[in-house]
């Protein structure tokens, strides 16, 4: 056993178990689980705290747990806090509201999900782009996950939007599927299903497309918004999936 990390120079000597699924997102909560290598086909129930494996060291799982974990935690419940605030202030026929803020950082949310893909693929998984092995990821890929550099050209995580669709928010909800490439089954990316909304990790240099929708890896503002008594539209709240040095986008 040794850590998937070691590439950065800097382990300590003890193997620590890294969670998974990062446990904060769960705490004490038993997990559906499907397509690990020990539940392919039947789903089974597990407590979030058992879903480990000895791949890091000490030094590295606790860097990752102290600077990215809870990045995720951050985020739903951010989003969790402006679709409460929606639920409640719809049911009100307002003209004027009090406009509340909320923003989650998307380059901490990235590096969330580019850990959470190395975790989920490292146990017969698929080989990387420059055929590294699933328990031995490239190091440009650990290096942005421990932020020691940020992905270029067009690597990264991109929000999907489709044009009239409609998200619901589900805390309970975390879906990831991975992406291969057809000609030789390299890891080239992964969707993430978070709480309702779609986002895909990618792997790949080359600029990427999505049928039937947008990729943006830019900032973006979405406002929620009511009815008044004429039935017109009030801004209520904006979040904003913040992205470091790059303009911003409303949705």
């Amino acid at each position: 056993m040794q850590c998937y990390a070691a590439c950065l120079g800097d382990c300590s000597e003890k193997i620590s178990q890294e969670h998974t699924i990062s446990a904060c997102l769960y705490p004490n909560q038993f997990i559906v689980v499907q397509g690990l290598p020990w539940c392919r086909e039947v789903p089974k129930n597990v407590r979030i705290e058992s879903l480990t494996q000895p791949i890091l060291c000490k030094k590295h799982n606790e860097e990752l747990g102290k600077n990215v974990d809870w990045a995720s935690e951050h985020s739903r419940d951010t989003l969790g806090r402006a679709f409460d605030l929606q639920s409640v202030r719809q049911k009100v026929l307002s003209r004027r509201w009090t406009i509340k803020y909320f923003e989650t950082d998307m380059s901490l949310l990235e590096r969330w999900c580019l850990k959470t893909l190395i975790n989920v693929n490292h146990q017969s998984g698929w080989r990387y782009l420059d055929d590294a092995a699933p328990d031995s990821p490239p190091n440009e890929l650990v290096e942005v996950a421990f932020g020691r550099r940020r992905f270029k050209d067009h690597k990264g995580l991109y929000a999907i939007a489709q044009n009239g669709s409609q998200i619901t928010m589900n805390d309970d909800w975390l879906r990831i599927t991975t992406k291969t490439r057809n000609v030789d089954e390299r890891l080239v990316g992964a969707t993430f299903h978070l709480w309702g909304f779609p986002f895909y990790l990618n792997l790949i240099p080359e600029p990427i497309s999505w049928a039937g929708a947008n990729l943006m890896r830019h900032t973006i503002t979405m406002w929620f918004q009511t009815l008044d008594h004429k039935g017109r539209n009030v801004k209520s709240h904006k979040v904003t999936f913040k992205y470091p040095d790059t303009e911003s986008q409303s949705v």
